[in-house]
């Protein structure tokens, strides 16, 4: 039988009754609010179908409890996002029992070792604190979900590290809230490739992803620009973050690992991102933007980041901001320059 329960302190309580009174009372349409990862937050109506869909979607795709009170779910997601939100719902539909604490960079802190889950669903920044002081508690779980933004090479290899010790479950996913939350699944160690949940089509427009459930007569057409192979599909970036520098098309999220390798060569340990600003010349020209206070020795690093990045394609330009800044799911928000 579904279940509810809350943290001491959790602060979303009445929003999680008012989804439950909602779902019980027969409502079809809810709405959620995006990311604003590209910029202002935007409304998005989810029909009732789709998340019923996308809840008897993940089941079947991951082979969770078919009988009631088997699963029990912990969510430390923000409830009115599209993550938190479908681990409700997937509880309500199914009868399972919920858990909710507040959102925080390492939640499993305040989680007494006594209780156990079977499921739960981190951002990337979550599951990289986790690993680092409470490792161990991830045995608690059978399936872990992480999305929301995009999983290092890095923190993937310390994923897979942990998963060889113990049973759990790792899984990258993909989606977004018009898809109530992801449409297809990347088991972490096993996997290269996205692989799409049933009855899901994909196609490419100019690069673009697009997506069609003509189960349910959904079609989204996202600004995720992407690989389809035969055995599953991959994200190589968006559309809106390329940099147009003279014609020529810098893709940040093939260009940043090479950035991350020569910044870790100098012993420089911070978050950044490859962002552009506008140029009389090229029309756009790359800039690398660093988290926290200047340093010296900074034409020695554009210097290496010319020898070592693809010609033409690295940044002429570092500056600094005190704090970068992240979406809720955990993704970098690349402002202007």
């Amino acid at each position: 039988m579904f279940q509810a329960t809350y943290s001491h302190d959790f602060k979303q309580i009445d929003f999680v009754k008012n989804i439950i009174h909602d779902w019980k009372n027969g409502i079809r349409t809810f709405t959620l609010k995006t990311s604003g990862s590209t910029g202002t937050p935007k409304k998005v109506a989810l029909k009732k179908e789709l998340l019923i869909w996308s809840v008897k979607s993940t089941k079947k795709v991951l082979n969770l409890a078919f009988t009631t009170n088997e699963e029990r779910v912990l969510c430390c997601l923000p409830i009115e996002k599209t993550g938190g939100f479908m681990q409700l719902i997937r509880a309500l539909h199914f009868g399972w029992s919920i858990h909710f604490v507040n959102p925080s960079s390492n939640p499993l802190a305040a989680i007494p070792e006594s209780r156990l889950f079977s499921q739960v669903s981190f951002t990337p920044q979550q599951i990289e604190h986790i690993l680092e002081t409470h490792k161990g508690e991830l045995s608690k779980f059978n399936t872990v979900l992480i999305g929301g933004a995009v999983i290092s090479v890095e923190l993937e290899n310390k994923i897979i590290h942990q998963d060889k010790a113990t049973e759990t479950h790792f899984w990258e996913t993909y989606g977004m809230t018009e898809t109530a939350s992801h449409i297809a699944l990347r088991k972490i160690g096993v996997d290269s490739l996205f692989q799409p949940q049933p009855g899901v089509k994909l196609s490419l427009t100019n690069s673009l992803l697009r997506i069609d459930i003509p189960e349910i007569n959904i079609s989204v057409m996202t600004n995720d620009l992407a690989k389809i192979e035969v055995h599953g599909f991959e994200i190589v970036g968006r559309a809106d973050d390329i940099i147009n520098s003279g014609g020529l098309k810098l893709n940040p999220v093939e260009l940043e690992p090479q950035i991350q390798l020569v910044l870790d060569s100098q012993n420089i340990h911070r978050n950044f991102y490859l962002g552009k600003a506008p140029d009389q010349k090229l029309g756009e020209r790359a800039v690398l933007v660093i988290e926290g206070k200047p340093f010296g020795g900074i034409s020695e690093i554009i210097n290496l980041l010319k020898k070592d990045l693809p010609r033409h394609s690295s940044p002429t330009e570092i500056t600094f901001i005190p704090f970068l800044t992240y979406t809720d799911t955990g993704k970098v928000v690349r402002r202007p320059i």
